[in-house]
């Protein structure tokens, strides 16, 4: 899978510095953030409700202009490289009702290489059936998507970045109300991005992933509060001035030994 000869792959896959952005008519929801995630690694951003996460991942691909600062993939400024980032909101962002299949949405990561009011060819519906049966949604291709549950959305949604040729992947909240079964489905969609080299950077509130299953963690509560390797991030001081002293978890000295899945969920 080829980048192109504008990218620089000795760069990081994903640079954020100094960045600064917010919502016309509010407050600034970021404050000079800066960080910068390696090819292929597995990065899990946590903070409370309202500390900006959705805002970052916005900013990141072109949704929400930014103030100040600077964004760039493999070492292209982010305005002229959106279409190597995927993006999987929340689920509340997305109309369920529209009536799309999922070969359909699955065929949107297409667009890029096929152009604008162009038919799909054999070459990009044998990609779209390949990446079906990869992420086991073969059975589910001409259903509608909101016939579908929690993770099977999330899956089919992963499926279109990789039919994009996403390098870096943003999955915001992909745990949020689905059931166990759901979730490890998920867990090995994006093990299959690992194993596709794509870059993941997601946000969730189930802290006991990120702890298990992400190269890095960033704590972020509207700036940067922490950012590293889990067992160096996740310790009670940093945890407990990004959530607050009700965090229900147990700590020896700044060491963390205990917390609950659903840490700072409202």
């Amino acid at each position: 899978m080829s980048l192109g000869k504008d990218f620089d792959l000795s760069q990081p896959a994903l640079h954020v510095e100094e960045l600064s952005t917010g919502y016309p008519g509010y407050r600034q929801a970021l404050h000079n953030v800066s960080f910068s995630v390696d090819a292929g690694e597995r990065v899990a951003v946590i903070g409370p409700n309202g500390a900006g996460k959705s805002t970052l991942f916005k900013a990141i691909v072109g949704l929400l202009p930014f103030s100040s600062g600077h964004i760039s993939i493999h070492g292209m400024d982010c305005h002229s490289s959106h279409s190597f980032v995927g993006y999987v909101p929340q689920q509340s962002e997305i109309d369920w009702t529209f009536p799309v299949s999922v070969f359909d949405v699955v065929m949107m990561g297409r667009i890029r290489h096929i152009g604008w009011f162009r038919m799909p060819g054999k070459a990009d519906r044998d990609i779209v059936n390949d990446l079906l049966k990869q992420l086991s949604l073969s059975d589910l291709a001409k259903r509608q998507i909101g016939m579908l549950s929690g993770g099977q959305r999330r899956r089919v949604f992963i499926a279109r970045a990789l039919a994009q040729d996403a390098r870096v992947l943003l999955l915001d909240e992909p745990f949020t109300a689905v059931d166990q079964v759901s979730e490890q489905e998920i867990i090995e969609a994006l093990d299959i991005l690992t194993r596709h080299g794509i870059t993941i950077v997601l946000s969730t509130h189930h802290l006991e992933n990120a702890a298990l299953r992400s190269d890095k963690v960033l704590i972020l509560n509207k700036r940067l509060l922490a950012y590293g390797l889990p067992e160096e991030v996740l310790r009670g001081p940093q945890l407990k001035e990004a959530f607050g002293p009700a965090l229900p978890v147990f700590t020896e000295g700044d060491n963390l030994l205990l917390f609950r899945a659903d840490a700072g969920r409202k």
